[in-house]
């Protein structure tokens, strides 16, 4: 991704606050306002299970304190909605590609850093499981288990993922072998703006394999939006 600019959530459009529309930031700006996102930010809208929540807030709130000292990025996470088992982690920051990714030496914005991290804390359990399982001597030789990110993206961005007569979506998942769907409409959660489309992306690690998780695909897509 070294050179290459995200745009997603880059709003010029829509003034929805949760995909910016407040004012740019200028050198000398009130430090109060450095939270408020801007149309020239970088913005990830992560649906993050609520079983698995705690993973991001950590007790007193310790651990999303710390995924923000550590990517530099901004991130917020919406309330509880009863009857509804998700909740939406938004996560943004200017779009300059100023942080170094793990150890590829590829440059990303720090909000694609911190998008990186949250999944990581967010599928850790479930990696975790596998590993234990495994050295526990059962024979999972064979079984695949899927690993699933679902996101909110702006209407008028998801195009760049599908490509013209659906080309581009086809080329990812050929190069993937990651299932993607979008959907819409119905379909969205309740916590959606208008403007949403909901974009799914699952793939699978295995048993004997532990370390190929969904991040690979979700880099590669990434490219696209």
């Amino acid at each position: 991704m070294a050179g290459q600019r995200n745009d997603y959530g880059k709003r010029s459009q829509h003034s929805q606050s949760d995909y910016g529309g407040g004012k740019r930031r200028n050198p000398g700006d009130d430090p109060s306002d450095q939270n408020t996102i801007t149309n020239e930010d970088t913005v990830y809208r992560y649906l993050c299970p609520l079983r698995k929540i705690g993973s991001i807030i950590g007790k007193g709130g310790e651990i999303a304190k710390q995924l923000r000292a550590d990517s530099k990025s901004n991130i917020r996470i919406s309330e509880a909605m009863p009857g509804y088992d998700e909740r939406i982690v938004t996560i943004y920051s200017s779009s300059e590609e100023t942080n170094v990714f793990e150890e590829t030496g590829e440059y990303v914005c720090p909000a694609q850093d911190a998008l990186f991290m949250v999944h990581d804390r967010v599928i850790a359990e479930d990696l975790n499981n596998a590993a234990a399982e495994e050295e526990e001597g059962e024979d999972r030789f064979g079984e695949v288990q899927q690993v699933t990110v679902r996101m909110l993206v702006p209407a008028d961005q998801i195009g760049c993922v599908i490509g013209k007569g659906g080309q581009v979506i086809q080329n990812i998942r050929s190069e993937t072998c990651a299932q993607i769907r979008i959907t819409k409409d119905d379909h969205l959660p309740p916590l959606a703006l208008s403007i949403d489309e909901l974009l799914l992306v699952r793939g699978f690690f295995s048993f004997c394999f532990s370390c190929y998780c969904i991040i690979p695909e979700l880099k590669f897509l990434l490219r696209f939006i």
